[in-house]
């Protein structure tokens, strides 16, 4: 087992940008139709633990970068909590990166975007829950390739593919201008609201058919004519303050292109908009912009102009060299004023979970919560499971308008939405 790994690429950014809002951490749960046993689940993590080394890490200061050291210590199943994604010290010292959390049917894992992304996590859970339920009786049965306690790692699974893909001699993307944002005050730090959509997934399949686009596409379309609705809904003298295009963060998952069996980051964002100070758009056009967008972005060789941008920003002598400390002190800043600050708000879609047959009666659902933003204080994430969908949205603002017009609009194009929040 190595000492210790180096950030990836996209890891790297992570630790100076987190605080008490910008937590950087997501999560991914599933509830399961009986209690959770916190010893058992202690026991079945701890068994787990070696078969990750590259998650059994915590964070340490170096001169220019944090690396990742490995560690022998136990992680500790935790009791769930209200607010998920928050309260988290990643640079204290012995911390580490992700947590496993539970709560009457649920078990949670919380991850920092420094060691994962979605799909990293959603292998870790879903061993972590094959190997839960086995240890609980059901039996032992194939369980496709998901990892299990006591084998080896596979070659890769905690390779930085940024580095063995990306190309830094690429042209990068154009810059972005700056988009509309809500006008409204955060929430005390600490409190994170979640509400949850529950849709039935033929239906939002049957519609998204119609307009002849994916599930993903027709989200976005809907969350983008929202936002389109919300600004126009503003009173006069405010929406001139505060026009500007409307522009979402959707992450893209680079091993749909570049084949790595990496759990580690590798993905990048697309940024699909309207720009409502050109005059209302119409749904249908909005689905049409947002379709041809999307085929055009997240062709392999536009992805891989967005990687070379990443690549690049890592190789950049001036960044290298820069102590540390500083570093911490610059980058948030800049992270502000030259990411958040182009996005009005976001979607990740981690797709339809599957598990093994003999696994899945066991399960009732699925969640999938985005890490808390600061600036586009509103984000949402989509998960599949069985015959539903969830979309959740995590705002660190107190009223639930963004939701409120999202949901509103997919009930106006023939959605039935069920909604919970925390």
């Amino acid at each position: 087992m190595p000492l210790w790994y180096r950030l990836d690429n996209a890891g790297k950014l992570y630790p100076a940008i987190s605080d008490s809002r910008r937590t950087t951490v997501f999560r991914i749960s599933a509830d399961l139709t009986a209690p959770v046993h916190s010893g058992r689940l202690q026991e079945t993590l701890t068994n787990l633990m070696p078969r990750f080394p590259y998650f059994a890490v915590h964070l340490k200061r170096g001169v220019f970068w944090y690396s990742l050291d490995s560690s022998r210590h136990p992680v500790k199943v935790e009791r769930d909590s209200v607010y998920p994604c928050m309260r988290y010290p990643l640079r204290r010292r012995g911390i580490f990166p992700f947590r496993v959390r539970c709560w009457r049917n649920r078990i949670a894992v919380e991850f920092s975007h420094l060691l994962s992304d979605g799909t990293g996590a959603l292998v870790f859970l879903k061993s972590l829950l094959a190997e839960y339920l086995h240890t609980g009786g059901v039996p032992r049965n194939d369980c496709g390739g998901l990892p299990v306690p006591g084998e080896g790692i596979r070659k890769g699974e905690d390779e930085d593919a940024f580095r063995r893909f990306g190309n830094p001699d690429l042209p990068s993307p154009p810059r972005l201008d700056p988009v509309f944002r809500l006008p409204l005050s955060l929430e005390r730090p600490g409190f994170y609201k979640v509400t949850t959509g529950i849709m039935p997934v033929e239906i939002l399949k049957k519609r998204a058919r119609d307009y002849e686009v994916s599930i993903t596409d027709f989200l976005i379309a809907v969350m983008l004519d929202s936002y389109q609705s919300l600004l126009l809904d503003m009173p006069s003298g405010l929406r001139k303050k505060v026009l500007a295009p409307v522009r979402l963060n959707i992450p893209v998952n680079l091993r749909r292109f570049w084949s790595t069996p990496t759990l580690r980051n590798f993905f990048v964002s697309v940024e699909p908009e309207i720009d409502p100070r050109l005059g209302s758009w119409s749904f249908e056009e909005i689905v049409d912009r947002t379709k041809y967008y999307m085929q055009y972005e997240t062709d392999h060789r536009h992805l891989a102009g967005r990687m070379a941008r990443n690549v690049r920003g890592e190789l950049n002598p001036i960044a290298r060299l820069m102590p540390l400390p500083i570093k911490n002190l610059i980058i948030p800043s800049l992270y502000a004023s030259f990411a958040e600050k182009h996005y009005t708000s976001g979607l990740s879609n981690l797709g339809k979970v599957e598990m093994p047959a003999h696994l899945a009666p066991y399960i009732r659902r699925f969640d999938f919560i985005p890490p808390p933003a600061r600036g586009e204080k509103v984000k949402a994430s989509l998960v599949g499971w069985q015959d539903k969908v969830h979309l959740n949205f995590g705002r660190l603002v107190r009223p639930a308008i963004s939701e409120l017009y999202m949901f509103r609009r997919l009930i106006d194009l023939g959605i039935p939405v069920k909604v919970e929040s925390n």
